[in-house]
């Protein structure tokens, strides 16, 4: 967790759940989910399975699974997820791209 008034410049990477309420600048990649909290501020991309946007993002979203805008989201660059939800009231000014992972060739389910 990032807490509220911490400020964190880098890359942050694990396979953990990470929280943003404060200011992340530079880019998240985790195994499993992000949430930016309703005062969180994030300036680069994040890369995660699941991704939950209540506060500010400038940068693209990258969900393997789903990404969830919620009424108080803002997001400022693509969003790229198989699942989209944006609630009413979130704001996006960017791109929607919604599409399943590519399987590799001569795989099967």
């Amino acid at each position: 967790m990032l807490g509220a008034g911490t400020r964190f410049v880098g890359e942050l990477s694990g396979d953990e759940d990470i929280v943003v309420n404060g200011r992340l600048e530079g880019t998240i990649r985790v195994d499993r989910r992000v949430s930016v909290g309703p005062e969180g501020t994030v300036q680069g991309e994040i890369h995660a399975r699941q991704v939950v946007v209540g506060g500010h993002v400038q940068g693209d979203v990258h969900a393997s699974e789903r990404a969830e805008l919620t009424s108080s989201a803002v997001v400022e660059g693509g969003v790229h997820a198989p699942k989209v939800v944006i609630a009413e009231g979130a704001r996006l000014e960017g791109r929607v791209a919604m599409s399943e992972e590519k399987k590799p060739k001569g795989s099967e389910e």
